[in-house]
């Protein structure tokens, strides 16, 4: 196993701050971005996320189809990795499908399906890290 491999698969199953979240889900393809989402939300979420019905479509975006919203996957990419490992998919799935009392009781996965990013994503983003800073201090 080389270095790079060794790397993606720490990377694969951490919980990565803000930074280091960003810069994982704007430099990998989106296909990457959308197997990644899979792995850690399922289909289904990714398939509400991205504003479409069904997960033919979903499972389509990790071949040859462009997503509509692929800066709206590359964002809750950011937060999947920020709030959760890999391992911990229903940490990540609980977090997107529940509402949040930092978002005014809203749904996350609704709310980025339903507005805007550039109108969501400074509050997704708050609430996000203090979840990521909750969770760290109860792991410790």
């Amino acid at each position: 196993m080389d270095s790079s491999t060794t790397q993606d698969n720490l990377l694969s199953d951490a919980v990565l701050s803000d930074v280091d979240a960003h810069g994982h889900a704007m430099e990998i393809p989106i296909q990457e971005v959308v197997s990644e989402l899979i792995d850690r939300l399922g289909a289904p979420l990714v398939a509400v996320i991205g504003g479409v019905g069904e997960t033919r479509a979903v499972l389509q975006w990790t071949k040859s189809r462009t997503p509509q919203r692929p800066n709206v996957l590359r964002f809750a990419l950011q937060l999947a990795t920020m709030i959760a490992r890999m391992s911990d998919y229903e940490m990540a799935r609980a977090w997107f499908e529940g509402s949040n009392p930092l978002l005014d009781d809203a749904v996350p996965a609704l709310i980025l399906r339903d507005r805007p990013l550039a109108d969501v994503q400074s509050n997704l983003m708050a609430a996000a890290r203090s979840f990521a800073l909750r969770a760290d201090s109860n792991a410790l």
